[in-house]
């Protein structure tokens, strides 16, 4: 036990060192190990009650159960004996996800008539995460119903949705995907019975906002109730103060002057004092039918029509509100599944308890006993 006689005099020399920086209750405790851990203990390291906290703390601290020399080596920047065992779940542990916020500097929007949701969940995923989208209005996704099945898969862990099913019919429906960290909440609208629409108030870094997404079916003959209907439903949105964004497909050609109805609704809104931002084609047949509203003091920025027929026959359309968004970032931690992990025998099992030959090497001791219990 040549190496023991090393260790404990380069450990008692550099104790006398320590006296003179430590408080001298600490170096006591680092003595009191020195005199616990004797050639016996270190031959059966699997003895039934191990030291005291404050004296493993100590030892721990200060290092003080490693030779000299492997004390001055410079730390790695690679986990020591990687190839060692460990103790471990029986199973694959599970993950914890914790959020951290980041400041956003805008709010990004999108809107798509996606013309049925059953067979593009994936796509609208893809869309989502190559804008990096806060929120998207979708029009005619055809779900049905509030847990369809389209809804669910379109949806994936860091987004919900809102969305209003037609009660009779086929074919509409809007919906509203947006993501988890905002708070959502359903602003109730007046009945409508020529377009179908949903209003959700999302909260803010900066506070709420409200969005709006209409779908008018382009089937249907224009008459005085839809208008009479838009004027009541912006009239319950010019009460707010927060950013309103209107937006979807009404199915009204706006870049054609001289339409009538294009003419009759440009009046509606400028009693309003409602701005519409959309001038390029959003349809694969020409003229802009897909529109985006905001009340004149609340402008939205970066406007893009991508061109229509891409995931339908209505372009993708987005653009920002320049408001702070709290965005979340998702951090994934590991954690040991303790709880279906037998200790006793994983310890048992693990070199540990292992004999112990009498020409072990002490350090090789020591690094066992700090590699396993890792």
């Amino acid at each position: 036990m040549d190496g023991l006689h090393v260790t404990c005099y380069t450990v008692s020399v550099e104790l006398r060192v320590l006296e003179d920086h430590v408080n001298s209750d600490i170096v006591t405790v680092a003595r009191s190990a020195m005199l616990t851990y004797s050639p016996d203990l270190l031959r059966t390291l699997n003895h039934d009650r191990p030291q005291r906290r404050t004296i493993r703390k100590a030892l721990f601290t200060f290092r003080l159960w490693r030779s000299g020399r492997h004390r001055r080596r410079p730390p790695s920047t690679t986990p020591p004996h990687a190839d060692r065992t460990r103790l471990s779940a029986t199973s694959a542990p599970p993950v914890n996800i914790t959020a951290r916020r980041l400041a956003d500097p805008s709010l990004s929007l999108g809107w798509l008539n996606i013309q049925s949701l059953t067979n593009k969940t994936d796509a609208v995923e893809e869309l989502i995460l190559e804008r990096s989208i806060n929120v998207l209005a979708l029009t005619e996704t055809w779900h049905s119903a509030s847990d369809g099945v389209c809804l669910r898969l379109s949806t994936f862990p860091v987004y919900a949705v809102v969305d209003v099913a037609r009660r009779s019919g086929r074919g509409g429906d809007v919906a509203v995907i947006f993501r988890r960290n905002f708070k959502c909440g359903l602003l109730p609208l007046p009945i409508c019975d020529t377009f179908e629409a949903v209003c959700v108030r999302l909260t803010t870094a900066e506070g709420p906002i409200l969005l709006v997404n209409v779908y008018r079916p382009g089937s249907t003959r224009l008459s005085d109730a839809f208008y009479d209907e838009l004027a009541s439903v912006l009239e319950t949105l010019v009460v707010h103060t927060c950013p309103v964004v209107i937006g979807g497909d009404l199915s009204i050609h706006v870049h054609n002057a001289d339409d009538s109805e294009a003419r009759r609704l440009h009046e509606l809104l400028t009693a309003f004092d409602v701005v519409q931002y959309v001038s390029a084609p959003t349809h694969c047949r020409g003229g802009t039918l897909d529109l985006v509203m905001t009340f004149l003091d609340q402008p939205v920025c970066d406007m893009r029509v991508d061109p229509a027929g891409l995931l339908s026959d209505h372009a993708v359309i987005t653009c920002r509100l320049p408001v702070t968004v709290d965005r979340t970032t998702v951090v994934e931690r590991l954690v040991r599944g303790w709880r279906r992990v037998d200790l006793r025998q994983a310890l048992m099992d693990s070199p540990l308890c292992q004999a112990v030959s009498n020409d072990a090497d002490v350090d090789e001791m020591f690094q066992t006993y700090e590699t396993v219990l890792l």
